[in-house]
Parts: structure tokens; C-alpha cells; sequence
């Protein structure tokens, strides 16, 4: 099917956004279809078999265009349309423009559980130490750290809540197909920006952190050129200098916080002061 309607950008991959989706998709609109979970579905995947025709409710959400060509999609299997890529981890960060010409700023989260290695053996899973409660079932039921998304779900890789897990390593020695790289994947995917006028401060840095830390590591040498820097690219972590040239260090966080208001920031100085230390810290610093 070629595309001649332009692209879409479809925000959750729940009931109506794979509704949406698909319908697009099957106008020969390229719809790119995003969901900050690491599975589609929504709330619809845990109703496998739904009254009165005891079907699965995922094959309501087919196309009222051509219902007998797409049926071909199984939604339980996954979503397959030539249309249609599909980004999961992924949110919208900001959307500027204006209709027709729209320019939309993604973040993705990478999953340390490699999806094309994956076999879905479960080894990982037994081998976790962590037990949360588990959310696919209203928090009834507990597990572990690493886990599948949607249980039925095909294919279905693991993927790590990086917020419960320990980065104990145990799943990694226990993958028997070598799917899962844990220490690699937290550090490369650290990003810092390391902002100093001197230029041996930004050099010594930039080694110990990134070629003996294993970071991902910009530099800045001013104020502007940091501003730049966080309004092109995703960082996790901000190393300021307080005195600079221009703008200063206090004026930097900011103005860095207002584009980035999830940044964290440390602040640093061989001129430090009580209400420097005050102000840099009402304005977020660590």
C-alpha cells in the first residue's frame, strides 16, 4: 500500500489510538504510533474473552475500511501494517507548529532485554530477587523486576521496570541467549553535560566520565553553548560551573530548568558563598 496522505502521529496505543492507527494506516496515511507503556493495548489487553459472543475484544478495534483485507492484523498477536511504525517507551515531549506542518520531540526509553534475543524462557524472571506488585493485574498479584509486558501478547519480549530493579545482574547471568545487557546500557544511556569555561576542568571531565565511566558526555565552554546544547538533546545530568564568563552558572540552571524541568543539576565552584548556594539551590540545584 503506498502512502499518499501524509503522516500522523498517533499519541497511546490503547483502544483508540490502535483504532485511529489503523484507520489512517488503511487510508495510505504513514502514522507513527507511540505509547509510553512497553506494550500495547491498554486496559483491552487484559480482556481476553468479553460477553456476549465470547470473542476477544481486540478484534473489535479492526478498521471499519476493508474490514475482510486488514483482518489479517491480529491485535493480540501484534500489530503489523505497513503503514504504521510503532515506538512503545516512548512519550511526547513537546509538539510545535501549527495543523499540516507539525514538528513532534520524542523520548525513548531503551530496554536493556535485547527483543530480537529474547526467547521468552523465563530464566530471568525466576532468577529476580525483586517482587513488586504487579499492575496487568490490578496489583493483586506480584512480579518480579524483569517481566512480560502483556502475558498472552506475541511476540513478547522482557522488559526491566527500571524503577524497581536493583541492577543486581542476576537475570543477566541467567539469560541463556545473552538478550540482556545491564551495566553498558544504564551508563551509555546516561547522558551528561558537563558546562565550564576551562577548558582542563571540561577535558578531565569528559575522560573520567565517559571513557572510564562509560557515560555519554557533551561539554559546554558558555552559558549560550549549554542553552544550545539542552534545547537540541536529552540530558539526565547537568555538571555547571557557577562563574563564567556572560551568563553565569545561576542564570544557566534557570533557564535550564524551564527547558528541562526533570534535569538534574549539580552545581559547581571554587567561589562559593552562602547566597550563591541558596539561590543556585531555589532554582533546583543539588
Amino acid at each position: 500500500m503506498k502512502r499518499n496522505n501524509g503522516r500522523a502521529l498517533v499519541v497511546g496505543a490503547g483502544i483508540g489510538g490502535i483504532r485511529a492507527a489503523l484507520d489512517l494506516a488503511e487510508t495510505g496515511c504513514g502514522v507513527t504510533l507511540i505509547e509510553r507503556d512497553a506494550a500495547m493495548g491498554g486496559i483491552l489487553s487484559r480482556l481476553d474473552h468479553q460477553f456476549p459472543s465470547d470473542g476477544c475484544g481486540m478484534c473489535k478495534m479492526l478498521p471499519m475500511v476493508d474490514r475482510d483485507t486488514v483482518s489479517q492484523y491480529c491485535l493480540r498477536k501484534g500489530l503489523f501494517h505497513e503503514n504504521i511504525e510503532i515506538l512503545l517507551s516512548t512519550e511526547l515531549v513537546s509538539l510545535e507548529g501549527e495543523p499540516g506542518a507539525f514538528q513532534a520531540r520524542l523520548r525513548s526509553r531503551v530496554n536493556p532485554v535485547d527483543p530480537d534475543r529474547c526467547v521468552g524462557c523465563a530464566q530471568c524472571a525466576a532468577a529476580c530477587p525483586v517482587e513488586v506488585p504487579d499492575a496487568f493485574n490490578a496489583g493483586m498479584d506480584t512480579r518480579r523486576a524483569i517481566y512480560l509486558p502483556v502475558p498472552h501478547a506475541l511476540p513478547n519480549a522482557y522488559v526491566i521496570d527500571t524503577a524497581a530493579c536493583t541492577w543486581c545482574g542476576a537475570c543477566e547471568k541467567a539469560c541463556p541467549t545473552g538478550a540482556i545487557r545491564l551495566g553498558g546500557h544504564r551508563r551509555q544511556a546516561f547522558r551528561i553535560l558537563v558546562v565550564d569555561d576551562e577548558r582542563i576542568i571540561r577535558d578531565s571531565l569528559q575522560v573520567w566520565l565517559a571513557d572510564e565511566g562509560g557515560f555519554t558526555v557533551h561539554t559546554a565552554a558558555s552559558g549560550r553553548e549549554a542553552l544550545d546544547l539542552l534545547a537540541e538533546t536529552e540530558f539526565e545530568l547537568m555538571l555547571l560551573d557557577v562563574k563564567m564568563p556572560g551568563m553565569d552558572g545561576v542564570e544557566v540552571l534557570r533557564r535550564g530548568r524551564q527547558m528541562r524541568p526533570d534535569l538534574a543539576v549539580i552545581m559547581m565552584t571554587a567561589y562559593a558563598t552562602v547566597d550563591t548556594a541558596v539561590e543556585a539551590m531555589k532554582s533546583g540545584a543539588l
